[in-house]
């Protein structure tokens, strides 16, 4: 009998952490490019237990009302609360959407090399050999989904045996 709050018995956890949240729209929402992608990833995931969240909670728009790439000040404010919320929860993993991201949390995690170097075939093997520190550092779905289209089911494969070989 597995007593109560043995870990032995829960699913893992894995956070999938954006950049910055949409006007208007939930984290990572599957309306978005981004979204759609991971919802996609997260369906062939049913083992697994999944947070979708960005580093900045707040949606960075210019003055001109367009959404905008977040400065280091408004990442940093981010990190802070991430950073409370992966204490409290203890996640398994952490799957960082994009280079961006990935460099900001392996620098805030002390994690070298600071920049991992991203597969252009999105080959697990590598995915993998970059994972450091419970960072899972992948494409971002937008490049896949703009640059890449053709190759959406490939990545997607690719990161789900990555994510299910780290948990």
């Amino acid at each position: 009998m597995l007593a109560i709050g043995n870990n032995t018995d829960r699913k893992p956890l894995v956070y999938f952490i954006g950049l910055s949240v949409k006007p208007m729209c939930d984290h990572l929402a599957p309306e978005t490019r981004t979204g759609n992608i991971i919802e996609h990833i997260i369906n062939k995931l049913p083992s697994v237990k999944t947070i979708k969240t960005n580093l900045v909670k707040i949606a960075p728009i210019d003055q001109e009302g367009n959404l905008r790439y977040p400065n280091t000040t408004e990442m940093q404010l981010g990190w802070y609360e991430l950073k409370n919320e992966i204490n409290r929860t203890d996640p398994d993993l952490l799957v960082a959407l994009g280079q961006q991201v990935s460099l900001f949390l392996r620098l805030q995690m002390g994690v070298q090399p600071a920049k991992p170097q991203l597969p252009p075939d999105f080959s697990y093997e590598m995915y993998l050999s970059q994972c450091q520190s419970k960072i899972l550092s992948i494409h971002h779905p937008s490049f896949i989904y703009v640059y890449r289209r053709k190759e959406i089911e490939n990545y997607v494969e690719n990161v789900v045996i990555s994510i299910l070989s780290l948990v």
